[in-house]
């Protein structure tokens, strides 16, 4: 099957292709990694449009500033049979499928933009809640622009682009990267360069207003080009640190030293002033600055929250005792969730996905937003929060070792006893050496309630079916290390799995085992030294408080 074009992806989401079209799409997904990142984007999507619902409201000024706008557009251009087919399809699809309500939300926002940004202050306010900076500079037909800026305590990001003859530069086919300089500290610019060793004495810093330097080149980098529904997108980040964001004056300034473009030698050099102190109003920013400290001595750091457009986002950092390693995204795996005054859960991160609230794609809803930790559906305003750290996750071997005869386990199957309750069972061996396509174990996630519970794989080899009994500490056994006729076969083992809880909590799964490159069925089998990904409840709150007016 050839890969899926966007309507397929969405009719695919939307249950409207027949199951036997569905099977073949998805044992495409199953094989096909790029179309399953495509089809994410579309689930993302739904989960974006739907944020809508608990984005900031809009001015009292604003409906009537554009319905007096459309109606001297109307009077002046004489349009109102386009308008009347724009009423249609807004009272016609509307009330149809999601995908209706994507496709007639981008196109109504698409029309409020293009006449509120022109003629209303106050829409294009709204629509511009991030620092829009207006750095740029120009040689031979090339312009360079800094534009938007988000910050978070762990970083600065700030979208970038150039521009020839008003059409902007991409890469994406090469993908080399714009170097700043070739020594150990260097980061990159992605997407312009056409010689990837060329550095030609490129620079990034921040200053203050003075002129004194405060972060080098050593802490600035740029993602890269992504290609997102809103267009192509480049970030510049500014790294912080603790120390670095608390000595933050209210005002800097960013210098970027480009020298060559697209081959071009010439002189891109722009400096970008961010007011800190209004990024920051302007984000919503909340610190906290809480610890939890875990039973290893390592700490979760709660540094804050923060709202940008139409998301809410919990910033958090991992601290490791034993080096000071710290990663925003943690080391160790953490769930927690967000109340309300009234008790209610606003947003909740479940590491196995099975308990998400509101949990969106930062990259769709609002790409800015992308370095700013977990992200949610907006938290509505005026309403006290509490954070509540609910359950760290780890993984530990069992040392557990299972000793398989194929012949045996086909005629009955081998059950396993874990201890407390806890049992597996494997009911089937089979060998695949064609590239047929086979029925595994989908993954159930709470953004995906409707998904199917199986989806088809092509891949060779020995397929063992497992089926597993845990508790509520114990969610998954992973990760196996796998013996084959006592030959070791690591790195070409993966276990698909559906994950689910019963009425009490508790871990169930099926999965299957497949162990690649097998060619005949083996006289025995070991599956030894398993991980168990594990469960600890956590029980620590801390008020998340408000922004400041």
């Amino acid at each position: 099957m050839k890969c899926l074009t966007l309507e397929q992806m969405m009719a695919y989401l939307d249950g409207e292709v027949a199951q036997q079209e569905r099977q073949q799409m998805d044992s495409h997904l199953a094989a096909c990694s790029a179309c399953r990142t495509a089809l994410e984007s579309c689930m993302s999507n739904f989960a974006a449009f739907a944020a809508f619902d608990d984005a900031p409201p809009l001015p009292d000024s604003f409906t009537n500033e554009i319905m007096a706008v459309i109606s001297s557009k109307v009077a002046e251009n004489k349009t109102e049979p386009k308008l009347k087919m724009i009423d249609l399809i807004l009272n016609t699809c509307w009330r149809g499928s999601m995908k209706k309500k994507m496709v007639v939300t981008a196109a109504g926002l698409a029309i409020a933009i293009s006449i509120g940004t022109s003629t209303s202050p106050t829409f294009a306010s709204y629509v511009h809640s991030l620092l829009n900076l207006q750095a740029e500079t120009k040689d031979q037909d090339i312009m360079f622009k800094v534009k938007n800026a988000s910050i978070s305590p762990n970083q600065i990001s700030l979208e970038y682009e150039f521009l020839k003859n008003g059409i902007r530069l991409s890469d994406e086919d090469t993908y080399k990267p714009f170097r700043f300089n070739m020594d150990d500290t260097s980061r990159h610019f992605y997407g312009y360069a056409q010689e990837e060793e060329d550095s030609s004495g490129n620079d990034v810093y921040v200053t203050d207003e003075q002129g004194n330097k405060l972060i080098d080149r050593s802490h600035i980098d740029a993602t890269g080009q992504r290609t997102l529904e809103t267009g192509v997108q480049s970030l510049i980040r500014i790294s912080l640190n603790d120390e670095t964001f608390k000595k933050l004056p209210d005002k800097i300034v960013l210098h970027v030293e480009v020298n060559k473009v697209e081959g071009k030698e010439g002189k891109w050099h722009l400096t970008a002033p961010i007011n800190v102190k209004e990024l920051k109003m302007k984000s919503e920013l909340v610190i906290t600055d809480k610890n939890y400290t875990l039973p290893n001595g390592s700490n979760i750091k709660l540094q804050g929250w923060l709202s940008v457009n139409s998301v809410s986002s919990i910033i958090t950092k991992y601290i490791d005792s034993k080096n000071g390693w710290a990663n925003e995204y943690g080391k160790t795996e953490f769930g927690f969730q967000v109340k309300n005054k009234q008790g209610e859960v606003v947003a909740a991160l479940d590491p196995v996905g099975l308990q998400n609230v509101n949990l969106v794609d930062s990259d769709v809803i609002d790409p800015m937003a992308d370095t700013l930790g977990f992200q949610f559906k907006r938290f509505k305003e005026d309403d006290d929060y509490t954070f509540e750290l609910k359950s760290l996750h780890s993984y530990e071997k069992m040392g557990l070792d299972i000793k398989i005869d194929p012949q045996v386990v086909n005629r009955e199957p081998l059950v396993k006893d874990l201890g407390g309750g806890k049992r597996l069972k494997i009911s089937k061996v089979e060998l695949k050496t064609n590239d047929d396509e086979k029925q595994v174990p989908s993954r159930k996630l709470s953004s995906m309630p409707d998904a199917p519970e199986t989806s088809y794989v092509q891949d060779k080899g020995l397929f063992i079916e497992v089926e597993g009994w845990l508790d509520k500490e114990m969610v998954d056994l992973t990760t196996w290390e796998v013996k084959v006729d006592n030959q070791e076969k690591k790195w070409i083992v993966w276990d698909p799995t559906r994950l689910e809880q019963d009425e009490n909590g508790n871990y169930k799964f099926r999965k299957v085992i497949i162990i690649r490159d097998v060619e005949k069925m083996p006289e025995n089998i070991t599956l030894e030294s398993a991980s168990a990904h594990k469960k600890t409840g956590v029980d620590w709150k801390i008020p998340l408080g408000k922004p400041t007016p």
